[in-house]
C-alpha cells in the first residue's frame, strides 16, 4: 500500500493560490469570515445525509454543514459572514465525494437570492479563471426539457416511459416506488447528465418536499416550491442554497417531519438543535445563504476528473 498523497505538490500549490483567491474575493466585499465547531451537540435531521457519531456522554456529532452555527451568528448580529471549513458525511465516496470534505458557506442578509447566485458566478469565474454565467432553470422545467416527463404526472408509469426514452434502465420494482423515488432516479440518470451538455446551470424553485431549510412560496401553477438553487458545471453540483427559512415553528415542523421519515428508514435519531432554533426564535435577519464544496470547484479549476487529485489524502487512505 502507498503511502503517498493522491494530490502532487504541484498541484497542492495551486490549490493553496485558490485558496487565497476565496478569502481575497470575500474580504474584498466586506464579508466577515468566521470559524465555528466542526463537533456539536445535535446533528442535522435531513433525512439524505448520515452523520458520524462521536462516542461519549453526552454523544458529539461531527457537522454534515456550518450552517446551524453559521444562523446563530446571523440571529447574534454579525451581518454578512462567510466560513472555509471541513464538514463530514458518511457513507460518501467516489469520484466527486469524499468522506472529509471542505467546503465555503456564506450568507448575505437582506440579500435577494437572485443577487446571491451572481455572487455565486462571480466567485466560480474567480476561482476557474473565465467567466462563467449559468442558465437558470426551473426544476419542473428541467424534468420536462432534459427528462421529457412532468415530475407531477398522475401516471407514475410516464416516468417508465421516460428511462425507457432516455436509454436508462428502468430500476427494479418500479411498481413499488414512490413519486420522489422517481424523481431522485431521473435527476440522477437524466437530468444531471443533460446539464453537463448544456454548460453551467442553475437549477432553483424546487418542490415543497426538498425545502430542507429554505422558504416556500405558491407558484402561479398552484404547487408550492421552495427557493432554493443549485449550480452544476461540467457534470459537478457545485452549490446549495436558499432562501433562509426564519420561522422557528416551521423550522421545528420540518425537523420533526424529518425524523418521522428517518424512523422509517432506519436511520439513527439525532438531537434536534434548540439552540438553532432558540436562534430563529430571537430574530435572524432576512438573508440568503449558499455551500459551496470547494474540492470539487479547485478541480474543474485544475481541470482534474476526481476529486482525490486535489486533496492530499482521500478517505480509503487518510
Amino acid at each position: 500500500m502507498s503511502f503517498a498523497p493522491t494530490c502532487n505538490r504541484d498541484s497542492w500549490i495551486r490549490r493553496q493560490a485558490l485558496m487565497g483567491k476565496v478569502r481575497a474575493f470575500f474580504e474584498s466585499r466586506g464579508v466577515l469570515e468566521v470559524e465555528t465547531p466542526v463537533l456539536s451537540n445535535a446533528g442535522g435531521t435531513d433525512p439524505q445525509l448520515d452523520y458520524f457519531e462521536v462516542n461519549g456522554r453526552p454523544a458529539r456529532f461531527l457537522m454534515t454543514s456550518p450552517e446551524f452555527h453559521m444562523k446563530r451568528l446571523l440571529a447574534s448580529g454579525f451581518g454578512d459572514i462567510f466560513q472555509i471549513t471541513k464538514s463530514f458525511r458518511k457513507d460518501e465516496f467516489g469520484s466527486h465525494h469524499n468522506n472529509e470534505f471542505s467546503m465555503v458557506e456564506w450568507y448575505r442578509v437582506g440579500m435577494p437570492q437572485e443577487k446571491l447566485m451572481d455572487e455565486v458566478e462571480a466567485l466560480v469565474s474567480e476561482i476557474v479563471g473565465s467567466p462563467v454565467k449559468a442558465h437558470r432553470t426551473r426544476w419542473i422545467d428541467a424534468f420536462k426539457n432534459y427528462a421529457g416527463v412532468d415530475p407531477f404526472c398522475e401516471d407514475l408509469d410516464n416516468f417508465v416511459g421516460a428511462c425507457e426514452s432516455g436509454g436508462v434502465p428502468v430500476p427494479e420494482g418500479p411498481e413499488r416506488m414512490a413519486r420522489e423515488d422517481w424523481w431522485d432516479y431521473l435527476m440522477v440518470f437524466l437530468v444531471e447528465p443533460a446539464l453537463a451538455k448544456n454548460g453551467p446551470e442553475f437549477i432553483l424553485d424546487y418542490p415543497q418536499s426538498q425545502a430542507a431549510l429554505a422558504q416556500t412560496f405558491v407558484g402561479e401553477d398552484g404547487h408550492t416550491w421552495a427557493r432554493r438553487f443549485e449550480l452544476f458545471m461540467d457534470n459537478v453540483e457545485l452549490c446549495n442554497g436558499y432562501t433562509e427559512l426564519t420561522d422557528a415553528a416551521e423550522q421545528r415542523r420540518r425537523f420533526e417531519s424529518d425524523l418521522d421519515i428517518r424512523r422509517q428508514m432506519g436511520k439513527p435519531l439525532p438531537p434536534v438543535d434548540e439552540n438553532f432554533l432558540s436562534a430563529l426564535e430571537s430574530g435572524m435577519p432576512a438573508c440568503s445563504g449558499v455551500a459551496l464544496g470547494l474540492d470539487r470547484l479547485f478541480m474543474l479549476a485544475l481541470g482534474k476528473k476526481e476529486i482525490k487529485d486535489v486533496i492530499l489524502f482521500p478517505s480509503p487512505i487518510a
